[in-house]
């Protein structure tokens, strides 16, 4: 019999090696999205964010057990997100079928034996699809990156064009959601107790599973060395058959819940991406991708952390935070896997050495400073006054640097401290970039509106520039309006100025501004009035 490994063997040393530094992790997630949320949503309502990031951890949680069992037991599932689409539409087209009446909109609630039976058919529904990838990757031979990858890609045009057939021949017309009219069934995944139940009895019976029981001895012993585990008779075409199962039929109810959310089925968008997300709080959690390794408790706590963490992006950017969602979730498992990787490294070899850990370390460094410019001015909105290129650049350098550092072969302590030296000289040019920039960019604005006869005044709360009686045109203009959003102008005078409406377009951007006098100018009626749709909080005399 192949023996567990130490860590699964005394699971308190995995506790106070990898789930103890996820715990400290997802308390630098809570921490930093406090003090970079403009709103200060875990200040001011801590218990309404924790009971959402609960029922979120929830619903997610439930199938990344499944996806964590396979990934202990040797495999990969890349269909979870389909097998949710497919189950959720499943259950939604029995609960059509067999009360059609109900599910049109009527008042009435749909009877107990109706959800019994949708919800009965559709885990079934999940046990088949278990043993489909089980057959094909047992008897047909198949790689489970390619079994499973099969019905990612299959289940979610079925289930589409059950959708299509179902609607047109219950309805009367072809559509591609199924509403759910039932607020039963909608309170099952609203409400935070009942999938926070669920999930904690699914994840204790896992967890007793796996390390309380032969079938879990063995699925250890099966993704660390299958061979072994064949020649010692252990049954290991069962032991797959079982995880597959195992995992999609937790993904068939989370499919149940999830469309129980949102009182619909709609295949086109139902489970997009979530085998994903499945996979990365498994890896997160401390699952090897090669089998062997892991637990459900690092699995708890990786999907904590990974919500976590999308409730703070959600939190910080605010808007179009969905277009990041996806980047963070792949860079937190890219970088959890190869920091899971770095006790295999050979010698003094690290992640950056030679010519491939070059190129490596340009790509990071870019990386980095793209996501700089991006999102960095509104990260640390309030916290910085660098721009996002030059906050990007910053960054950029900064990383590359930092990594050039890691390349060397010293190793120990004197790496470390070579390491903070260049950290702290790092830090402390981006201060002197945030003081610096701004003032030179005061000192240049205030010299160029001098230079065009221009003067600044500083009455309290305010800043005033006065152009007017200048002969400040409209390229002139243009030229100046840098300089004004430098000086964040509240006041701004061109009277007796030569700006026409073709010129006056260009202070659209001065969102500092409030009072703007344009008598005396060739700016006509018309160019005012459109000014006005531009600004429309600015006081404007004509």
């Amino acid at each position: 019999m192949v023996d567990l490994p130490a860590a699964e063997r005394d699971p308190r040393r995995l506790f106070r090696r990898h789930e103890f530094g996820l715990f400290l992790a997802i308390a630098l997630v809570v921490v930093l999205t406090t003090l970079l949320d403009s709103q200060h949503n875990y200040y001011h309502d801590p218990w309404r964010n924790a009971r959402e990031i609960m029922r979120q951890t929830s619903l997610l949680g439930i199938f990344a057990l499944g996806s964590a069992v396979v990934i202990i037991a040797g495999g990969i599932d890349l269909s979870s997100g389909s097998v949710i689409c497919f189950s959720g539409t499943i259950c939604a087209t029995l609960l059509l079928l067999l009360a059609p009446d109900r599910m049109r909109g009527g008042e009435a609630l749909i009877g107990l034996p109706v959800l019994t039976t949708a919800i009965v058919g559709t885990l079934v529904i999940g046990f088949l699809i278990g043993s489909l990838h089980a057959w094909l990757i047992t008897t047909v031979r198949l790689p489970p990156f390619i079994a499973t990858l099969a019905t990612l890609v299959g289940l979610r045009s079925f289930a589409w064009a059950i959708c299509n057939n179902v609607t047109k021949a219950v309805l009367g017309g072809r559509s591609s959601q199924i509403q759910i009219y039932d607020e039963r069934l909608r309170y099952l995944a609203t409400s935070v107790w009942i999938p926070a139940v669920l999930f904690a009895v699914l994840a204790l019976a896992a967890w007793v599973m796996l390390s309380r029981t032969v079938l879990g001895r063995h699925l250890y012993a099966l993704g660390g060395n299958e061979e072994a585990a064949r020649l010692s008779g252990v049954q290991t075409d069962r032991l797959k058959w079982f995880a597959y199962c195992f995992s999609a039929v937790l993904s068939s109810v989370a499919g149940i819940l999830y469309i129980c959310e949102v009182s619909v089925a709609d295949p086109t968008t139902l489970g997009m991406g979530y085998e994903l997300n499945a996979i990365a709080a498994a890896v997160v959690g401390g699952c090897s991708l090669q089998g062997g390794v892991g637990t459900i408790g690092g699995t708890v706590l990786g999907t904590v952390f990974l919500r976590t963490v999308i409730d703070g992006v959600a939190k910080v950017i605010k808007t179009g935070s969905k277009v990041y969602e996806g980047l963070i979730v792949g860079l937190v498992v890219v970088f959890a896997v190869a920091f899971s990787q770095t006790a295999r490294l050979r010698g003094r070899e690290g992640f950056f050495a030679g010519a491939m850990g070059f190129v490596a370390a340009i790509n990071l460094a870019l990386i980095f400073g793209v996501l700089s410019v991006l999102v960095g001015p509104t990260l640390l909105e309030g916290w910085t006054n660098l721009d996002g290129p030059i906050l990007g650049a910053w960054a950029g350098c900064s990383i590359f640097a930092i990594l050039l550092v890691l390349r060397r072969r010293r190793q120990g302590l004197d790496r470390w401290v070579v390491v903070l030296a260049v950290a702290v000289g790092l830090l402390g040019i981006y201060f002197g970039l945030d003081r610096g920039i701004p003032a030179y960019r005061l000192v240049s604005a205030t010299s160029a509106i001098e230079a065009a006869g221009g003067k600044i005044e500083k009455p309290p709360g305010a800043i005033r520039v006065d152009l007017g009686g200048t002969h400040v045109d409209d390229a002139a203009l243009e030229s100046l309006v840098d300089r004004f959003q430098a000086l964040h102008v509240t006041d701004l005078s061109l009277a007796g100025t030569e700006v026409t409406d073709e010129g006056i377009g260009s202070i659209r951007g001065l969102t500092t501004l409030k009072h703007l006098d344009l008598s005396r100018t060739k700016v006509t009626r018309s160019g005012t009035r459109l000014l006005t749709r531009l600004l429309p909080d600015v006081e404007i005399t004509q």
